[in-house]
């Protein structure tokens, strides 16, 4: 039986009486699927006389969006989210990199995590850019070669609530630049990150005002208007990804930077094995088969060894005893050769530190080398720690 024929046998039972649940179940029976029964339905009311809306540029009929739909238009919400936090947030730590905050410049952990969160977003991009993108084309097409399917409640519940949420953070962001700009505390490191809310915002409420526009009420907005804002989208999310490979650094530059990272932190550990250990026997140790021969000591192995390459670290008794003082002091130095060259804080130049302070995190390209002075036979007090200060960074 074809469709005409299909539509035909239903007016009939339309005009005979029979109720639409028989109808339906009837033709769902024989193997007619539930959409082709909506249809035939609707044409066969047609066919008895049911008036049908002419405004606009509606079908004849229209059709209920399919499950397929509803979740094509809410994965796209998901991955709208995803786009618009990673777009915001790599701008952000963009502008973070060219113009830092005076508390920030000088503290390595924030530097790390400002790269980390430039890298997530770039990924966040270059997967969930795609997707929405290709989800914003399929939603858009089923309602261009069926003009009269209708969208369901979740669709547009959803989409008014973006616009609500969009809406209110554009109002939320003028009146905070306004407020800083009255108040005279503007800066241009604020002035961009305001402007980047703007514009995500911006951008986000006017595509889904003009998507209302054309799937709820028909209006012919042309197909060229949205090709503009996802060619605009595209350049945007483009120009974000390289500038964030030039302020976050390419793969192999952070795959340097976090070799160095371990490179510190294992000569800080190796400076803290050595100095309990002096503290405890009253010597340094002579090389690194002294700690490694001592059953408290041999955890400190483990942290010996360059992560890339295996070789050991260099470790040299400088001074093995001398008096300062009232106490017996000792100097000792250690080596290793790094990928890159580190920010330096003039600040914390030559402090004293946790395990050897923070002299291991700056540091040139290539070998280097920081001598440390440790407090021999430490007495045994509890509130007591070992002496620790970093002097003469050699390079």
């Amino acid at each position: 039986m074809d469709t005409n024929a299909l539509v035909e046998y239903v007016a009939g039972k339309i005009r005979a009486g029979i109720a639409r649940a028989t109808i339906q179940e009837e033709l769902l029976a024989v193997g007619w699927s539930e959409e082709e029964f909506l249809d035939a339905y609707q044409a066969g009311l047609v066919l008895c006389g049911i008036p049908v809306p002419t405004e606009g540029n509606r079908m004849m009929f229209s059709r209920k969006a399919s499950t397929v739909d509803v979740v094509i238009n809410f994965f796209s919400f998901i991955l709208l989210g995803i786009v618009a936090t990673a777009l915001g947030t790599l701008f952000f730590q963009i502008v973070n990199v060219i113009f830092p905050d005076v508390l920030d410049m000088n503290n390595w952990y924030m530097e790390s995590q400002t790269t980390s969160s430039i890298h997530y977003s770039i990924a966040a991009l270059l997967i969930g850019f795609p997707l929405y993108f290709l989800a914003l084309r399929l939603w858009f097409r089923k309602f261009r070669e069926d003009e009269g399917r209708t969208e369901s409640a979740l669709s547009k519940g959803l989409t008014y609530l973006v616009l609500l949420i969009t809406a209110v953070t554009i109002v939320g962001d003028l009146i905070t630049i306004v407020f800083t700009f009255l108040q005279g505390e503007i800066s241009v490191r604020f002035f961009l990150k305001a402007l980047t809310i703007l514009v995500i915002a911006g951008i986000i409420f006017g595509f889904y005002y003009l998507e209302r526009r054309k799937i709820q009420y028909h209006s012919d907005v042309p197909r060229s208007t949205f090709q503009y804002f996802g060619r605009g989208v595209s350049v945007l999310v483009v120009f974000g990804v390289v500038l964030g490979f030039f302020a976050g650094g390419s793969p192999t530059t952070q795959r340097n930077k976090t070799l160095d990272q371990t490179r510190a932190d294992n000569l800080n550990t190796l400076a803290s094995c050595v100095e309990q250990y002096a503290g405890n026997l009253g010597a340094l140790p002579l090389s690194f088969a002294d700690l490694r021969t001592s059953s408290q000591y041999n955890y400190c192995g483990a942290f010996m060894q360059d992560p890339e390459t295996g070789q050991a670290y260099e470790y040299r008794v400088v001074t093995p005893s001398r008096t300062e003082g009232s106490v017996q002091i000792g100097e000792f130095e250690l080596c290793a050769t790094f990928a890159l060259a580190s920010y330096e804080n003039p600040a914390n130049k030559g402090t004293a530190g946790y395990a050897g302070g923070t002299i291991w995190h700056e540091h040139s390209v290539g070998r280097n080398c920081d001598t440390v002075t440790t407090q021999l036979l430490v007495p045994n007090y509890p509130s007591q720690t070992p002496l620790t200060k970093a002097i003469d960074k050699q390079q």
